[in-house]
Order: C-alpha cells, then sequence, then structure tokens
C-alpha cells in the first residue's frame, strides 16, 4: 500500500548533552505539525582520477545532511494555569532559537490592587505592590481594571518599566488615564535571549507513515512568525514557521502514533493590532528573526563537522497595513527620523487562550503605497534593533 502523508507526526524534547540522542514520548512530547519538507541530501565531492577514457567516475559521497521545514500553528498553551517548564512544547523550538521561557506563576499583587498616582493614557503608575526593578515588566502583560467592559480587552502590555517611579509605558494610547486597580496576571512569556549562551540542541522523532526518524542535535536554522488577520471574507491560522537542520540517529519502521486533538485555534480578530500609538487596519503581521546556522569542523562527527549552531540573527517585522493620512500616521517621517516605535498584537477571548505578541522598539524602513486592490494599503519593513526582550510572546491567565 502507499504511504500517506497526512500519517505523519512529530515529537520533540530538550536534548541533556550535545551529540547524545534524548528520546522523546510519543504520549507527552507530540506536537502537530503540517507543511513539512524534509530533506536527506548527499555531501559528495567530485573524483578527479583519470581513467584513460574521456569518462570520468562519479563522485565520492562523503556523508549527509538532514534539512527541512514545518509549521506549528500558534495556538497558546490552554489550561487554567501556566504549564510547567518546558511544558508548552512549541516553547521548545523557541528555547532552540534564542528565547527565554518565563513562567510567571502567581499574579501580582495575588488580587487586583489600586493604580498609584500619575497615570496618564501611556502610563499606568503601579501600586505599592509591584517591583521597584527597570524594566521588570517589559514585554509582559498587565491587566487595568477599568480601561474596557471585557475581560480580555482590559489586558495590555508594557514597553518599559521604570522601577523607582513604579511607572509602566504601555503599548497602546488608551482614551483615558486609568484609574482604578492593576495586576501583572500569571502569563507565560517567551522573551528574545540576548545573553551568549549557545541555544540549547532538541532530540525529535519523525514518523512519516511507517518510519521512524530519530534526530539528534536537531537546531532551529530559521523562525518566523506568521499572523494573518481573519475576516468576514477569509480565515487562517496565526503560525510558527520553523526551519531546522539536525543529524538521523537511527531510523525504524514503526507505524505513526496518533496525534491527540489541541482544539481550535484563536485567529488574529476582535484583538489589538498597535503600531507606533496607532491602533492601525490591516492583513498581516510577520517577523522573521534571520537566524543563520554555521557546522564547525571537527573530525570526530561522521560528516567531519559538529552540530549546527546559530551565529546570527536579524530581526526584521513585515505588515501588510491600511494607509493613511499624513496627519494621521506619518510613516514616512518616522523613516526618515529612524525613531524607535512600539508594534503590539493580542487576540483572544480567554486566559490560557490569549496570545501577545510586543515587540517594544523597532525602526521604520521606508513604506511604499500600494494600489492593487480595494483599499490602498502599505506594505514594508521594521527593523528591531539590538535590546534586552526585544521581542517577547505572552499568553496570559486572567483571574
Amino acid at each position: 500500500m502507499a504511504r500517506k502523508t497526512n500519517k505523519t507526526a512529530l515529537a520533540v524534547k530538550m536534548q541533556a548533552a550535545q551529540g547524545v540522542f534524548s528520546a522523546p514520548s510519543a504520549l507527552t512530547d507530540m506536537i502537530a505539525i503540517s507543511n513539512l519538507q524534509f530533506s536527506i541530501a548527499g555531501v559528495t565531492v567530485q573524483n578527479a582520477e583519470y581513467t584513460g577514457t574521456i569518462h570520468k567516475n562519479g563522485d565520492d559521497v562523503a556523508g549527509k545532511t538532514v534539512s527541512g521545514s514545518f509549521n506549528i500553528y500558534l495556538r497558546p498553551p490552554g489550561g487554567a494555569d501556566v504549564p510547567a517548564a518546558d511544558g508548552y512544547i512549541p516553547g521548545r523550538f523557541l528555547k532552540a532559537a534564542k528565547f527565554s521561557e518565563v513562567r510567571t506563576t502567581a499574579a501580582i499583587p495575588a488580587a487586583p490592587a489600586a493604580l498609584g498616582v500619575g497615570s496618564d493614557n501611556t502610563h499606568a503608575v503601579l501600586g505599592a505592590g509591584a517591583g521597584s526593578s527597570d524594566d521588570l515588566y517589559k514585554g509582559m502583560a498587565l491587566v487595568l481594571s477599568d480601561i474596557a467592559a471585557t475581560p480580555y480587552d482590559r489586558v495590555t502590555a508594557v514597553r518599559r518599566y521604570a522601577g523607582a517611579a513604579k511607572s509602566a509605558e504601555l503599548m497602546e494610547v488608551l482614551p483615558a488615564a486609568p484609574a482604578a486597580n492593576y495586576q501583572v496576571p500569571k502569563q507565560l512569556s517567551f522573551q528574545r535571549d540576548m545573553t551568549e549562551a549557545d541555544a540549547p540542541f532538541l532530540s525529535t522523532s519523525l514518523w512519516i507513515d511507517g518510519i521512524r526518524y530519530d534526530l539528534v542535535d536537531f537546531a532551529v536554522s530559521g523562525l518566523r512568525w506568521n499572523v494573518p488577520v481573519s475576516t468576514r471574507d477569509s480565515a487562517s491560522q496565526p503560525m510558527f514557521e520553523v526551519s531546522f537542520t539536525a543529524t538521523i540517529s537511527a531510523y525504524v519502521d514503526q507505524p505513526t502514533p496518533t496525534v491527540p486533538a489541541l482544539g481550535a485555534v484563536p485567529l488574529f480578530k476582535d484583538g489589538k493590532f498597535w503600531v507606533a500609538g496607532k491602533a492601525v487596519g490591516g492583513s498581516s503581521l510577520t517577523i522573521d528573526f534571520g537566524l543563520r546556522t554555521a557546522y564547525p569542523p571537527d573530525p570526530n562527527y561522521t560528516d567531519g563537522s559538529g552540530p549546527g549552531e546559530l551565529v546570527e540573527s536579524r530581526t526584521t517585522i513585515n505588515m501588510d497595513r491600511q494607509a493613511y493620512l499624513k496627519a494621521q500616521f506619518d510613516t514616512l517621517a518616522m523613516a526618515d527620523a529612524q525613531t524607535q516605535q512600539p508594534v503590539f498584537a493580542q487576540w483572544g477571548y480567554t486566559g490560557g487562550k490569549m496570545a501577545q505578541i510586543v515587540v517594544p522598539d523597532a525602526r521604520f524602513n521606508y513604506q511604499s503605497p500600494n494600489l492593487g486592490q480595494d483599499f490602498v494599503t502599505e506594505q514594508g519593513d521594521m527593523w528591531v534593533d539590538v535590546f534586552s526582550r526585544n521581542v517577547c510572546i505572552n499568553f496570559p491567565y486572567l483571574a
């Protein structure tokens, strides 16, 4: 019988040591993926020997490379509480792309508390229960009780935090100064790691209808977050787009295990999309982390190279937005000035099923008007410089 594409599954585990396969569990480490591309390519060396004829011998085969890509729907962890460390399986790929997993397992303070004095429509002055370290809450979710009628709209995010004044600069501009209660909710966050520590390796088991490939030293060589807007005319799921390199540790014939059903993916609508202090319309938001992987020469390995390691990252934001009048949203002036501007997306309705993307600072490249459709739009890049927590994704849990 022919092998079926849909009988594909992936399990992933944080690898304990380089070069040593850590077997994932088909029960607890499974993740649903789509659009898998999997390549096993030979590494060849041309044979230059003379043969006494016009004909040449075929190339010598020196080894093989393993690479590929797949998509993971951007589905929040769900449940009533923050998962255990490494319990959110897509987060393992984020960690391998140089993100830090930050688990805020108790709300701060434990119950919503009164704001301090001095808030305005871009800043919330937190109360006595808030911490006093600068940027302690940078990039994290914050609940302000009086900024909206619905619980999910009361969730916003922190661009900067001045610890001495307990002042949280917000990622959006509120219609009026908040004046009631605040709380930093429980949340699972992945914050861009700017340390010099190498990204961890993963071990994965990949089933393709009847064959299981065990991949060791699995490295994320590319990562893109693709967040399309769902409209009355069309809908698409937000997703993580992952590229990888790895080494085959073993492969065996084995039936593909069943991937558990994980429920619907929250769509990017009825949420928040703020750029440079303005709520903007548009059809898409993508963040490409521009990862580059290199392979150190090492004769101790079968193919003469050590495992692929991240050696460079260059983060770019691209969006397709509505075009506005100069008086409303002057992207040309912001590109001229090269000022840092916040980018903020939030969607989902309930705790554990909400997602936030927080980019505290990004610079505009020049944007050109696009007249090819019914509406005038702008499409172009924004550059993200090297700041601590320069890109974060949060999954808040509401009380």
